[in-house]
């Protein structure tokens, strides 16, 4: 698990089950996809800050 500044910035997509967040994270180590039912929470937009990364898996 690491902590990392960088910036999240999250869509909306209109899916057949409804609409749902997606994000992508962009650090300065690379650019990452976070699916996860937690950004749910947020409106589209660009949000900075410190994010902890506990995984990363190849796609």
């Amino acid at each position: 698990m690491i902590t990392i500044p960088g910036q999240l910035a999250i869509r909306t997509i209109v899916g057949r089950n409804g609409d749902f967040n997606v994000g992508r994270l962009t650090t300065s180590i690379g650019e990452f996809v976070v699916k996860d039912p937690q950004l749910d929470q947020y409106r589209e937009g660009k949000y900075d800050g410190q994010f902890v990364v506990t995984e990363i898996k190849p796609s």
